[in-house]
């Protein structure tokens, strides 16, 4: 089976035992916390993605990150099985799936802006606007820095992408004139 897809199968689980027990929201705070705690500490990643790593010593990494934050016994319970299907790896794509389950869920979407330079702020808000009233959900923008566009920007909307750039503009040109 394909990693993003049993990554999303372990996070609409957990999903939906979350909103069994009304802690979607919270649930996904512990998960982005633990993430970022992992990413800040990359040899706490690796012993936890490691399988030559004893499951007693990965659950004692992540019994050290769990102690320092308040974590709901839902996603400890959900890490340490984890850990115990040896599926640890999965975390990031995990986190991801989980998130988009919990935007949905709270008519939020996520939306990625590539562009060759910042946004100034009336472009910003009108891009979120527009984005709103066709979606009809509300819009975060979670804006990327490209600069081999030479301008213009690129919009995704989970597996949607929208080429407004000057690069995609001269390849459509180009296949145009190709015939």
């Amino acid at each position: 089976m394909h990693s993003s897809t049993l990554a999303k199968r372990y996070a609409s689980a957990l999903a939906d035992l979350a909103q069994d027990r009304s802690l979607l929201q919270k649930i996904g705070e512990d998960l982005r916390g633990f993430l970022s705690v992992l990413a800040a500490t990359p040899e706490w990643r690796a012993l936890v993605n490691n399988p030559t790593i004893s499951r007693e010593k990965q659950s004692k990494v992540v019994d050290v990150f769990l102690a320092k934050v308040e974590t709901d016994p839902l996603t400890i319970s959900f890490l340490k099985l984890l850990i115990q299907k040896r599926r640890m790896i999965l975390i990031d794509d995990v986190v991801t799936a989980y998130t988009r389950i919990e935007e949905e869920h709270s008519g939020v979407i996520t939306v990625r802006v590539s562009a060759p330079k910042p946004l100034i702020k009336a472009h910003e808000e009108r891009l979120i606007k527009t984005l709103s009233t066709s979606t009809g959900k509300e819009v975060h923008l979670d804006f990327e820095l490209d600069p081999e566009l030479l301008g213009g920007m690129i919009v995704r909307i989970g597996s949607v992408m929208m080429d407004y750039s000057v690069r995609g503009q001269l390849n459509r040109l180009k296949a145009q004139l190709r015939g």
